[in-house]
């Protein structure tokens, strides 16, 4: 199995491309966006691995404000401004919302 998301979808929420690590083939990128405040929020997706890096960074700070990876993951959604990662059997749900700016919510790991 795999993760099955939109492209299209991400590329709307992040507003660009993602950087693709090795080849294309390998099912590895890099989703990134910044926001007007110095926040940058980072997705890293490894496909048939099932796992998502997912950390907000903020301009000024040393080290990220969050910085964590999800599992078994077997969906991404991204519409409404909002990500959502979800798992067939529904323990990890997790909703990150892109405005007014990146937060948090329903937050089950």
């Amino acid at each position: 199995m795999f993760i099955k998301y939109d492209e299209y979808e991400l590329l709307e929420l992040f507003e660009n491309e993602p950087v693709v690590i090795g080849d294309k083939e390998a099912g590895m990128f890099i989703y990134s966006k910044n926001d007007d405040l110095g926040f940058k929020l980072v997705l890293t997706i490894s496909v048939y691995e099932k796992e998502c890096g997912l950390s907000l960074n903020y301009q000024n700070f040393k080290s990220s404000i969050f910085d964590f990876k999800l599992k078994d993951i077997d969906r991404i959604t991204g519409e409404n401004q909002k990500l959502k990662f979800l798992s067939n059997n529904g323990d990890k749900n997790i909703e990150v919302i892109f405005k007014p700016n990146f937060s948090l919510k329903s937050l089950v790991l």
